[in-house]
């Protein structure tokens, strides 16, 4: 069943501009008519995440300039591959995490967990998921070209495929506006420069898009192989559970479980089991082939991030920037956010994009550290842009969406500069700044 969008059913045609219509409503028996590459659902997505990528690279060429030596030693930084001032887009986009992606995709994993004079277990490359520098390493053996022009040339395909694909799901579950706003606003996102780096963010959100969607299409058997990517791409696999969840009840609710109900249910249940075990998946393969029982929980606490439930730091660190206020205008925040969810003005997401939209912001709250990297993490929470979308439909601002539209390209523009200047370059080592 496709859910199209409802604000759009009620306004009468002749409220609106000419284009707006023919955007907003198009006739989608004559677009599947169309040559493919002549569809606005594929040209669009991919003409907007091309020209944030151009942006990213006059961004990343010029921010390189600032960029200091960096040789082996440096301090509060691990240099594996020293580069010198000024080193130009392609060592930007291979930093930081990049250094642990090229270590794997060039020498593989350890066998054993690296040690400090101490005993405890030093930082290494089995912090790092094996699908993004895998896929890597078999693109520059084919190519044979180097880590640091093959890593941010694959991510960035990767979201271009993840952007195209999220503006399919969108469109066909939602409407053509809100996809418009979830690509426009996911590709110019403050942190987005991150799909151009060679880092997992452009993975992630491939597999998140792609699993909603197999979902919404009762390919539960591809689900479960994609649940299986996921697991092995960025630990946040257990997120889709409350997702399979919801799915399943919707479908018990609309009395939509087929001729074999009781089946359905058990393999759904299965399902959600399936996601929820594939958590363990990755630590469990680090332990037994390193030999070392803990040995994921080990090396993440050599980062300082310990697995445990950490609302408390995103509690203290409300109180730490603004007080009391800051507290409170967190709860008032999750609790409009909550209103929202429950209102039927998120019940068009339909289940599985719904699931979503609850569940990953709830892991981040109650798993992921409060570091500069959580503003990244928000990449994959793209159903907030959906909220973007309805906002911008409001009697009274409804008139005006397209220049906002163009307002959010041209600040989310000028914040991609700042967060690239501030957390991709390197232009001090006194600052604790990490992306």
């Amino acid at each position: 069943m496709t859910v199209t969008s409802a604000n759009a059913a009620e306004r009468s045609p002749r409220s609106e501009p000419r284009l707006a219509r023919r955007l907003e409503r198009p006739d989608r028996v004559a677009e599947a008519r169309m040559p493919f590459h002549r569809r606005f659902a594929v040209w669009f997505p991919l003409a907007v995440f091309a020209l944030s990528r151009l942006w990213v690279v006059v961004i990343g060429v010029v921010t390189s300039h600032g960029q200091i030596p960096l040789p082996l030693g440096s301090l509060n930084i691990r240099i594996f591959y020293p580069t010198p001032a000024d080193p130009g887009y392609w060592a930007v986009m291979s930093g930081w995490d990049g250094q642990w992606y090229r270590v794997i995709a060039e020498q593989g994993y350890p066998d054993t967990l690296p040690r400090i004079g101490t005993g405890e277990v030093d930082m290494n490359p089995w912090a790092f998921f094996p699908v993004f520098p895998f896929l890597v390493r078999g693109v520059m053996t084919v190519t044979g070209l180097p880590f640091d022009v093959v890593g941010p040339l694959v991510s960035t395909v990767i979201g271009l495929a993840a952007v195209y694909l999220l503006f399919r799901l969108v469109d066909r579950v939602v409407g053509r506006w809100e996809a418009i706003v979830a690509v426009v606003a996911t590709s110019f996102y403050i942190a987005s420069p991150i799909f151009s780096a060679s880092y997992t963010e452009s993975t992630g959100l491939l597999m998140v898009v792609v699993v909603l969607t197999l979902l919404r299409a009762r390919r539960y058997w591809w689900v479960a192989l994609a649940l299986l990517v996921t697991a092995l791409s960025r630990n946040i696999v257990v997120a889709m559970v409350p997702v399979i969840i919801a799915h399943g009840v919707v479908r018990w609710h609309r009395k939509d479980e087929g001729d074999n109900p009781a089946r359905l249910r058990l393999g759904l249940a299965a399902l959600a089991a399936w996601a929820g075990i594939l958590t363990l998946l990755w630590p469990t393969l680090v332990s037994l082939l390193t030999g070392t029982p803990n040995a994921y929980n080990d090396t993440m606490e050599a980062w300082n991030i310990q697995t445990k439930l950490k609302l408390y730091m995103w509690w203290g660190l409300l109180y730490d920037y603004w007080g009391v206020l800051g507290q409170v205008l967190g709860v008032l925040g999750v609790a409009a956010f909550a209103w929202f969810m429950l209102s039927r003005h998120s019940w068009r997401w339909g289940p599985e994009i719904w699931g979503w939209a609850g569940a990953y912001p709830s892991y981040l709250l109650i798993v992921t550290s409060t570091t500069p990297s959580r503003v990244r993490y928000a990449l994959l929470a793209f159903p907030f842009t959906l909220v973007i979308a309805w906002f911008l439909q409001l009697p009274g601002i409804r008139r005006y969406r397209y220049w906002a539209l163009a307002g959010m390209v041209l600040v989310g523009g000028a914040l991609m500069w700042w967060w690239t200047k501030n957390y991709l370059v390197v232009e001090n080592l006194t600052d604790d700044l990490y992306p």
